[in-house]
């Protein structure tokens, strides 16, 4: 553990800001010196004016804000407001009144404007804000005890999904710590069931985690297929876990951290579960008796059936699917489910009059079901059957209609880069009197695998489209205010999928039915100024300022008639309303111009950096940053000629207990063996090493560099580690067997961006930006010029002459092939050709036949057969990687 945080008012903030002019409307004793104490420790001692012997007026801001309240001033109406948690504060200058969470309170005395500094009493920050404060006249200090803060999240939960047979198949679900303002992230740990009750803070801060930001709501998030439990060991099927997750407190918290209460426990699926899951389960309704002959069942069998005895179908109330999991599943009383045989190539199955749902009530019209199907393992253990995805929520009615839009698809039709260039076409529902409206929703695709229909009834009606139903299916353009579920707005370059909730005619959210999604679809200019993807924002310096602030994102798909990128640094609490017209007119002082490269980007802002309103960027601020494309046109005016990415995650500054990162990173190829030997890489050290336990050298694959973090960095357990050296440059080789990030061979080819990761001894670690882009290149040997063959009687000589240069050559080898066999002989061939059927010298270079040679294959050669003869020049795998293969020789026949 770290040690506790105590909250702090710099002596710089409150040095002079103490003092009040001596020409005041009311009376005042002498200035007299004041201490100032907060938790216990005196943080500056000053002349403050004392007011009817018991006020001491202080600066309203400074003191606020680092309380960690927001403050905000109103120039009209001369009144300020600040907000910390649930609290809210007002009041006017001038006046005595105030209100705290709407409930009025009296000051002391007025609170005046000096010199643009805002006084009032000490005693009504600290109250007004929750904190505890007390004037000890005989000491003549004034002691603010500041309350824990952070509080723990709370309400974890967590479901096995039973699909892929590791940590994606975790779905945690939490409620957030109540104020977010002191959280600066969660981290969540998958803890073995019995080890569980002896798990605390302590133990977490050490064990293996997955992150999870701050979102300002409850979260649901699911564990990566790479997530490792608190021991750092690979999560596995049949292994109770039980979840917990730990609040972090940013500065401003008074507990560094807390810990939730576990979960209770989960238990994945078995091994390799997604071979013997079924998938694509289907609800039709397909009759119109009213009861469970309506509704026909099909789903695509499992892909290894070996390890299956058979499936059964559970029909779940869609109100109650979003809880059904395996464990539910393995729960239900066999006459509540359908069983169907293995076997079948496309298994179907239509249920019958009895059918019942998994509750055990009979299946009826006007109730909406969602299907699940689970396949049994021949172990006959409970653990190791595994359940599918649900299907899309069905609703039996007369006329055999399910009452749900169908045929959903979307397309790009305009560049005004928002809403209205999204037109969405479904078909109605096939008997409309059951329907009240239709709501178009627009989902992030890489949420669209868990938007279900409770999904989509919770979603904010500001946060979708309506449609009224017209008797005829719909085709209709969103405008441009149209927003996706998570409220952000439409943009260019973000993949979205359109789902369409059909609205029952009843009052109920249960008659409403939710369609299948359309394709995805990612909006683009038609003038080809393409949007970069999504950015990256991590903190990853130590400065208090824009240097701090690590921007990755992925280029535009096209790049021709792009200029430039421009980097854009929104406050949180703004970027809900920010758009392409905002970002256009953002003044060239607040945005960071970068130049296109061909390439993915990783980008430090500088110390200079100002969010888009033209304030400094500072620590204790949550931002978020936009990429803005900017065409290569004339016309500022024209929105065609810009393009909008999607909104980066949030990112306030802390401290990284005081590591700089490395600097000036380069890489460069300084072989041709093939491997990652080949690569050399130099950087700058940290300017202070005395938080640097050592250095890691990552290889990172380009086309992944875009989005590579600080937290992907601390991740990997693939780097070539570098001790720190106290000189200013560094020059490291990788070694042969050195693999990239993500685990894999560094091979010819493939094209990499190095990085370096400054590891700290408190675990605050530091990415440098990524070098140029380098590519392993594979040296060849010179070939063989020309391949002679002379014939006399029986004897036949294969000679031929060294190349110029033969540098890298190892030797020869002479490959004899068929005249008829020629046209399938490749170079590939010779390199895989067998040295038994072949002549190798490390130095001749004439070669004699006799009876026991074969050709390439291993045919024995015949008499009057035509062959041609081919030499090899074979490398040495140090100055050269790959073979070389010379022209053919003429046409020769054995006479004997």
């Amino acid at each position: 553990m770290k040690k506790k945080n105590m909250k702090k008012i710099s002596a710089a903030l409150l040095a002079g800001a103490l003092l009040m002019p001596a020409a005041l409307p009311y009376s005042a004793d002498a200035a007299t010196n004041i201490k100032i104490y907060v938790d216990g420790v005196e943080l500056v001692t000053r002349q403050a004016p004392v007011i009817q012997s018991n006020t001491t007026l202080v600066p309203l801001r400074g003191i606020f804000e680092e309380l960690n309240a927001r403050v905000v001033w109103n120039q009209k109406t001369q009144t300020i407001t600040a907000y910390k948690g649930s609290n809210t504060v007002m009041l006017k200058i001038g006046s005595k009144a105030a209100t705290v969470n709407g409930q009025s309170v009296t000051l002391d005395v007025p609170a005046r404007a000096i010199k643009g500094n805002t006084v009032v009493p000490l005693r009504f920050i600290g109250e007004s804000l929750g904190q505890d404060v007390r004037w000890n006249a005989a000491s003549k200090s004034v002691q603010i005890t500041t309350t824990k803060d952070l509080q723990a999240p709370s309400s974890v939960t967590a479901r096995s999904l039973g699909q892929y047979g590791d940590g994606r198949d975790i779905q945690v679900n939490f409620a957030k710590s109540a104020d977010e303002s002191y959280v600066d992230h969660y981290r969540v740990y998958a803890v073995k069931s019995g080890s569980a009750s002896a798990f605390n803070a302590s133990k977490a801060w050490n064990s293996s985690y997955t992150t999870a930001l701050p979102t300002g709501s409850n979260q649901s998030i699911s564990l990566g297929a790479q997530a490792k439990d608190s021991d750092g060991q690979a999560l596995v099927s049949g292994q109770s876990y039980q979840i917990f997750v730990l609040a972090v407190g940013n500065r401003y918290a008074t507990g560094e951290t807390v810990l939730s209460s576990p979960s209770a426990a989960v238990t994945l699926s078995g091994t390799s579960a997604g071979s013997v899951t079924a998938t694509a389960v289907k609800a039709t309704d397909t009759a119109d008796y009213g009861d469970g002959r309506d509704l026909t069942v099909s789903f695509a069998k499992a892909q290894d059936e070996s390890r299956v005895s058979g499936y059964k179908v559970f029909v779940v109330k869609t109100r109650d699917a979003a809880s059904f999991n395996l464990n539910a599943a393995n729960g239900v009383n066999a006459q509540n489910s359908t069983t169907v045989a293995k076997g079948s190539a496309a298994p179907s199955v239509t249920l019958n009059a009895q059918s019942r749902d998994t509750a055990g009530d009979l299946i009826q019209n006007g109730v909406p079901y969602t299907v699940f199907v689970l396949a049994t393992s021949t172990s006959n253990v409970a653990s190791n059957n595994t359940l599918s995805a649900p299907s899309s929520s069905v609703t039996l009615a007369t006329a055999g209609s399910d009452v749900s839009a169908t045929a959903v698809s979307a397309s790009d039709v305009s560049d005004y880069g928002d809403g209205r260039d999204l037109r969405v076409n479904f078909n109605r529902a096939t008997n409309e009197s059951l329907v009240s409206q239709y709501r178009v929703m627009v989902v992030k695709d890489s949420k669209s695998s868990s938007f279900n229909v409770n999904t989509a009834n919770g979603v904010s009606s500001a946060n979708y489209t309506t449609i009224n139903k017209t008797g005829s299916n719909i085709a209709q353009s969103l405008t441009n205010g149209a927003r996706d579920t998570d409220g952000d707005a439409i943009r260019n370059g973000v993949p979205y999928r359109v789902y369409v909730l059909t609205i029952g005619s009843g009052t109920s959210s249960s008659t409403n039915v939710l369609s299948n999604a359309s394709q995805a679809i990612t909006l683009s200019g038609n003038y080809s100024v393409g949007a970069a993807s999504t950015p990256s924002l991590s903190d990853a310096g130590d400065n208090g300022d824009g240097r701090d602030l690590l921007v990755t994102f992925g280029r535009a798909a096209d790049e021709s008639s792009l200029s430039q990128y421009r980097i854009l640094v929104v406050k949180s609490g703004s970027a809900g309303s920010f758009n392409l017209s905002s970002a256009i007119n953002v003044p060239f002082a607040n945005y960071t111009a970068v130049s296109k490269t061909g390439a993915n980007q990783s980008q430090f802002l500088s110390a200079s950096t100002r969010d888009v309103n033209g304030e400094p960027i500072r620590s204790g601020v949550s931002y978020r940053v936009f990429v803005l494309s900017v065409g290569s046109t004339s016309s500022s005016n024209n929105n065609s000629n810009y393009a909008l990415s999607g909104v980066s995650n949030a990112v306030s500054l802390s401290s990284n207990s005081g590591v700089s990162g490395a600097s000036n990173v380069a890489a460069t190829v300084s072989g041709a063996r093939g491997n990652a030997s080949d690569i050399e890489a130099t950087f700058t050290r940290s300017s202070n090493e005395e938080n640097v336990s050592e250095y890691r050298l990552l290889a990172v694959p380009s086309d992944r560099s875009g989005s590579y973090s600080l937290a992907d960095a601390n991740a990997t357990s693939n780097y070539v580690t570098v001790s720190k050296a106290g000189t200013g440059q560094i020059r490291q080789s990788f070694d042969a067997n050195s693999r990239d990030v993500f685990g894999n061979a560094i091979t010819t080819g493939g094209k990499y961006r190095i990085y370096v990761l400054t590891v700290s001894g408190s675990g605050s670690n530091s990415l440098s930006n990524g070098s140029a882009e380098i590519s392993l290149s594979e040296a060849a040997v010179q070939p063989v010029a020309s391949v002679g063959v002379t014939a006399n009687g029986p004897t036949v000589t294969v000679n031929f002459a060294p190349p110029a240069n033969a540098s890298g050559i190892s030797g020869y080898r002479v490959l004899l092939v068929r005249t008829s066999d020629v046209p399938n002989f490749t170079a590939s061939v010779a390199n895989n050709a067998s040295e038994a059927y072949s002549k190798s010298s490390n130095g001749s270079t004439s070669f004699s036949l006799n009876s026991g040679d074969t050709d390439i294959y291993g045919n024995a050669l015949q008499a009057n057969t035509q062959y041609r003869a081919y030499v090899l020049s074979l490398s040495n795998g140090q100055q050269a990687t790959a073979n070389a293969l010379s022209p053919a020789s003429n046409d020769f026949t054995l006479n004997n």
